[in-house]
């Protein structure tokens, strides 16, 4: 069950990844925080425990990553692919899909981005052996240059 609430949300941080293209290179930080989780036979007090959970990141985006856009930060993972991808005046909306351990997940996305922040909401939904949905609001800020640069 666990692992996969961990699929999920880095199903979930990955697409609000996406919201780096078009976005300035250097140290950034983005949150997650999950607003609602379902998980059908699975004891409530799971689900309660992960509802509100926050995680906190901070990384550095270099020029060339900025350059080449989320496709390229996804291709670690050959399982998942876009279905929908658009960032266009400041609006993204992207669709992925990923098949792992027998399941499949589907995540939808959509926000606004500027080239120092964005702010996405996100649906992940899990099926096979242990399904799930849940939905989740991502941020994002640049803080400056990259650490240490």
């Amino acid at each position: 069950m666990r692992r996969s609430y961990c699929i999920a949300f880095a199903c979930a941080a990955a697409l609000s990844v996406a919201a780096h293209a078009q976005v300035q290179p250097g140290q950034w930080e983005s949150t997650v925080t999950v607003q609602s989780i379902d998980m059908p036979g699975a004891p409530p007090q799971v689900a309660a425990m992960m509802k509100g959970k926050t995680t906190r990141q901070t990384y550095c985006i270099t020029p060339e990553q900025a350059a080449k856009g989320p496709q390229e930060m996804l291709k670690q993972n050959p399982s998942c692919h876009f279905t929908k991808y658009s960032m266009t005046g400041g609006v993204i909306s992207t669709a992925m899909t990923c098949s792992q351990n027998g399941g499949t997940m589907t995540a939808q996305a959509n926000g606004r981005y500027g080239p120092t922040s964005f702010n996405v909401t996100s649906t992940a939904v899990m099926s096979g052996r242990m399904s799930m949905r849940m939905t989740s609001a991502s941020s994002g800020r640049r803080l400056g240059p990259c650490a240490g640069k």
